[in-house]
């Protein structure tokens, strides 16, 4: 004899199997998925939210760790892996003036990057480094002091201090140690450079060793207060060493004409070069910004301290024939006059190696 369930019971047991899958599949899909960047309720958050301490899960605030981080900050004096062409560089802007960019402007180099310059930096910079990128034109920021790569002030840039602004930012552009490398910001320097030189940018062979030398059209055009004087042939990374360190020749204020004690570490830098280079003759440009008062002006105070520098150099036994002072005013600004770092920035004195 077969014990067969009456036909209603199997109707009422297949109504319920389905109710209850109907309700099954609501929680599912209300706890697990709900569509769109809502992450619905959580039912089961065990299976993909770890109760283990994760370091790069941040699921709350952690009240222990700096910033509430679940990560812990590095080891002081630890260097990150990948970045170890970082060490031996001292710290400062003004101190990076003395680096050198150890890759050689090879087309390899310069090609990398500017894929890298394209990727990181054209969005303010422009294609061609004049300051024309999207989020400069938005008007949201504004534009750097400076007109482009080609004006005078990049090109005399120390590499140094182009490699120290793509790792720590200036003014408002931010770090981007973070997407490159200490080798691809290297990189980012030669195309930087070229951009800033144009034509005048040499290339060195493949394998070829860094710097490649060039002369002092670095430098632009020739200025008006050179006329008379012919450039004198030159290593491009050594004059830009030079160059570097005479931006950090100050004095005591715009008034004063006495040199800071500060300054001199640097000018020893420069009388070192003069030494080494006895063909030489140098003509140092002094120059002020445009709120000095009158009188100081009239008095001519950039070629006070231009001569200033000028003595110095004499005391470290540099022939004081190979040495010429020249005053510039405040005619030739670098930055803007309506801040107070643009204003130091113009308070400047320059040397220029000529025959």
């Amino acid at each position: 004899m077969t014990n067969k369930k009456p036909r209603n019971m199997q109707n009422r047991t297949i109504k319920r199997s389905g109710i209850a899958l109907a309700a099954v599949a609501l929680v599912l899909n209300s706890g697990c998925y709900s569509g769109g960047n809502n992450p619905g309720i959580e039912y089961s958050p065990n299976m993909y939210v770890s109760e283990a301490y994760e370091a790069y899960t941040q699921t709350g605030e952690m009240e222990h760790n700096p910033y509430g981080m679940t990560m812990r900050e590095p080891v002081p004096g630890t260097v990150a892996q990948g970045q170890l062409g970082y060490l031996g560089y001292p710290e400062g802007y003004e101190a990076s003036a003395t680096w050198s960019n150890p890759l050689a402007p090879t087309h390899a180099n310069v090609d990398a990057g500017m894929v890298l310059y394209n990727r990181n930096c054209q969005h303010c910079h422009g294609m061609k480094g004049k300051n024309d990128g999207g989020v400069i034109k938005s008007g949201q920021y504004p534009p750097p002091p400076w007109s482009g790569y080609d004006d005078a002030y990049i090109k005399s840039l120390p590499d140094g201090k182009v490699f120290h602004t793509i790792t720590h930012g200036k003014g408002n552009m931010g770090s981007h140690a973070s997407v490159l490398t200490p080798a691809q910001r290297w990189q980012v320097v030669w195309y930087v450079r070229s951009l800033s030189l144009g034509d005048a940018f040499q290339y060195a062979e493949e394998g070829a060793a860094a710097p490649v030398a060039t002369s002092n059209d670095i430098v632009s055009a020739k200025p008006a207060w050179l006329t008379g004087f012919e450039f004198a042939d030159v290593d491009a990374t050594e004059y830009r060493t030079i160059w570097g360190a005479m931006q950090n020749v100050k004095f005591d204020n715009i008034r004063y004409r006495k040199m800071k004690d500060d300054s001199k570490p640097y000018l020893d830098q420069v009388a070192t070069y003069l030494t080494n280079h006895p063909e030489l003759k140098a003509v140092v440009v002094g120059h002020i910004s445009s709120d000095t008062d009158a009188g100081a002006i009239q008095d001519g105070l950039s070629e006070i301290r231009a001569k200033a520098v000028c003595d110095y150099l004499t005391e470290k036994g540099i022939d004081g024939g190979r040495l010429s002072a020249k005053g510039a005013g405040a005619d030739h600004p670098i930055a803007s006059n309506d801040t107070k770092e643009g204003r130091e920035q113009n308070r400047r004195v320059e040397i220029y190696f000529v025959k």
